[in-house]
């Protein structure tokens, strides 16, 4: 048996010591909180009704191929999913299933290279990458290879890992820093210094409580070197990160106990001794020029770098994609060779390498079901009643909101994609968003009511990554006629959203909303 089948046997012997404690669970025998943490790490979690079950399969990096979206459709119709959910952290989750059928799903898909193991729980999480890597006009170079590199590293390393909490790496393709590297546990975004390929990296960054922009790594790092630095930021985090408090058992929180200097000279240890110690093999960076003729874009047609080539995005509402359209998107890919397909953190599917004919095909076939403007294409956390941690219906916001602004005639009055969390967590990033909503209850006059609090005006980019100003608390059921009113407000300013949000008027709205 080669080393490959013995680490796919280990993952399976694990499902099945996982099937068991599931039953456990189920029977009464485990705790809500002894199962969570024995779950977390198989990628799957149990649903709020106790009884059925989410799991997350890794699509790496959310590069999806196609055999894999056949094997994900084929899950889909085989336990009779009306739809998957496409995640922000560029995954694929199935919802609504029996311990059984999770267990037999994770089993199955080892058989494929397609893995659940440290979907959650204290493990590095899937590592993000910017989903245009490789066809983006302006970017520096390809970073998949590296984002998948790593990828493969942490699971090879999963049964082993011991850390205070999760870790979560991030690799962005140029300056937008559409992967948020800036605001991840560690961060590559790829540059070019006099005429050679490079990293500017970003550490202990994150989101959720106490959240933080990553410090930037004072020397730029050589492509080759990046497994290196990774492994010493887990090795930091293993030895300086809380494992009594889990509100502090983040990377971010460790510079803060250290001081920033500290931290860098701590960490320039770690990677001293990774170096000494570890033999990796490097990956050359490929630098592709750039032959596109077409530069102007839409919220959903993307020029490519390469001449005559384009990607289209696929953003169905709230990550919901439909398993119908999810069999029509894996039916004109199969008979598109050049295609493939990226999972983004905004819960899009991006079809790439394109013609515009192709992008007609295939908008025909699923177009219907698809989001075409920022404000409808918002994204959302999937919330109650799925998540355990939730505390309101993100997605239910996502829906009203989408809804008012239709019968408003206001989805093209310029109102920028919204991101919505069902708790604090941070799950869609919403502390980095221009308009950014998470889950609350308030007291209002001595009744407990939904709410969320509103944070705008936040940003990732290789220079200048910052959160967001929280502006307060608005009511669930009032946050709708708020974005329609900020909606009209762009269209009589007709001034872009993130100058608006600085002015007086907008001021004004806010304080009208918030009640806390």
């Amino acid at each position: 048996m080669n080393k490959e089948m013995e680490y796919k046997k280990i993952l399976k012997d694990e499902v099945e010591v996982f099937r068991e404690n599931g039953r456990r669970f189920l029977n009464g025998e485990l705790t809500k909180a002894e199962f969570k943490g024995m779950s977390g790490g198989m990628g799957v979690y149990a649903q709020q009704d106790q009884k059925s079950f989410m799991i997350r399969l890794r699509t790496p990096s959310g590069v999806a191929s196609l055999e894999h979206l056949k094997l994900i459709l084929s899950y889909a119709k085989k336990y009779e999913l009306d739809k998957v959910h496409l995640t922000t952290r560029q995954a694929i989750q199935l919802h609504n299933l029996g311990i059984e059928e999770v267990c037999d799903i994770m089993k199955d898909a080892i058989d494929h290279d397609l893995f659940t193991r440290g979907g959650g729980g204290n493990y590095p999480r899937n590592v993000s990458l910017s989903p245009m890597s490789g066809v983006e006009q302006g970017e520096a170079f390809d970073v998949t290879p590296y984002a998948l590199d790593v990828s493969r590293y942490f699971l090879g390393n999963a049964t082993s890992y011991h850390l205070p909490r999760k870790l979560k790496v991030a690799f962005s393709s140029s300056a937008q820093d559409t992967a948020n590297a800036s605001v991840n546990d560690v961060g590559f975004i790829a540059v070019i210094d006099n005429g050679k390929p490079m990293f500017r990296m970003y550490l202990a960054g994150g989101m959720g409580g106490g959240p933080a922009v990553a410090i930037p790594y004072p020397e730029l790092i050589c492509p080759e070197d990046t497994l290196y630095c990774v492994e010493a930021m887990v090795q930091l985090f293993e030895a300086e990160g809380d494992y009594k408090n889990k509100a502090k058992a983040r990377t971010r929180f460790i510079p803060r106990r250290m001081g920033v200097e500290e931290f860098l000279e701590c960490y320039r240890k770690h990677l001293a001794h990774v170096k000494a110690f570890y033999k990796f093999d490097g990956i050359v960076p490929e630098v592709e020029e750039e032959t596109a003729t077409d530069h102007v874009r839409t919220a959903t047609r993307i020029p490519q770098k390469q001449k005559g080539l384009y990607s289209l995005i696929l953003h169905p509402q709230c990550g919901q994609l439909l398993t119908e359209d999810l069999e029509k998107i894996v039916w004109f890919m199969d008979k598109t060779p050049k295609s493939d397909a990226r999972v983004s953190m905004e819960e899009d599917l991006y079809v790439r390498n394109l013609t515009l004919e192709q992008i007609d095909e295939l908008w025909a076939l699923v177009g219907e079901h698809m989001m075409e403007t920022p404000l409808k294409m918002t994204l959302s956390c999937v919330g109650v009643p799925s998540c355990q941690m939730g505390i309101l219906q993100s997605q239910k916001l996502c829906r009203e909101i989408i809804s008012a602004v239709e019968e408003a005639q206001l989805a093209d009055a310029g109102l920028p994609q919204i991101h919505i969390s069902g708790c604090p967590n941070s799950c869609s990033r919403h502390q980095v968003a221009e308009i950014g909503f998470a889950g609350r209850k308030a007291k209002v006059e001595g009744v407990m009511e939904d709410a969320f609090t509103l944070q705008v005006g936040g940003a990732t980019a290789k220079e200048g990554a910052h959160m967001g100003e929280i502006k307060g608390v608005i009511l669930a059921r009032e946050i709708p006629k708020f974005i329609v009113e900020t909606g009209q407000l762009l269209k009589e300013s007709g001034r872009a959203f993130k100058e608006e949000m600085r002015g007086e008027a907008f001021e004004k709205l806010v304080q009208k909303y918030v009640v806390a």
